[in-house]
């Protein structure tokens, strides 16, 4: 077990010049778990968010990789570039959902970026595990699984959709309302990433609520 804990592995932030992409760069960059970090977005930004981080005293390696979206061969190959070798994509790409916008109109634009992504992850790192940051996170981690399945490379084990923030707010809140620290409270959270199926176990929270 201790050996799955001290391997180091090669990461691929997928839209690392976005509002997620950037500071999630940033953690990972300072991660003792990371050696190589390849940031790719389809903006030219990305190449300055990838000096910046190869400057800091950490150990991961950090190469910035640009696609153009005037350009469809060279993104393509800058994408795939970017995924030779990887171990663990990250996918924070896509739009945020803006005031007015439904999760309908968030996917209606996020599930092609998704897919067109997760296409070139099953041609150059079919074995990568793939965390899925971009909403509707329900419908986006499905999206990716059928694109997996019609390659006949789909591992449930290693497909994820991350919805930690919710953990992230229901540890919060709950602390606040018991007076705890927060770093002393787990709420389990299930039901992914939606307003309509987001479900904190607090029966299940520790420290046990009841007693609280």
């Amino acid at each position: 077990m201790a050996s799955a804990f001290t391997k180091k592995y090669a990461v691929a932030v997928l839209g690392a010049a976005g509002g997620i992409g950037q500071p999630l760069s940033l953690l990972l960059n300072g991660s003792p778990y990371v050696s190589q970090l390849n940031l790719y977005d389809v903006v030219p930004l990305v190449n300055g968010v990838a000096a910046d981080l190869s400057h800091i005293e950490t150990g991961p390696m950090v190469t910035g990789y640009a696609g153009d979206l005037k350009d469809k061969d060279l993104t393509k190959q800058r994408l795939h570039a970017a995924l030779k070798g990887v171990e663990v994509a990250v996918i924070p790409a896509g739009l945020p959902r803006k005031p007015g916008m439904t999760r309908d109109d968030l996917f209606a634009i996020n599930a092609g970026i998704v897919s067109e992504l997760v296409t070139a992850i099953a041609e150059v790192c079919p074995k990568c595990m793939i965390c899925i940051i971009s909403n509707p996170v329900n419908s986006t981690v499905p999206i990716a699984a059928e694109i997996l399945k019609a390659k006949g490379i789909y591992d449930p084990k290693r497909l994820f959709g991350v919805s930690t923030l919710d953990v992230v707010r229901s540890n919060k809140f709950v602390a606040s309302l018991i007076g705890a620290n927060p770093d002393e409270v787990n709420v389990p959270v299930i039901g992914g990433h939606s307003g309509v199926t987001i479900l904190p176990l607090l029966s299940a929270a520790t420290p046990s609520l009841s007693k609280s």
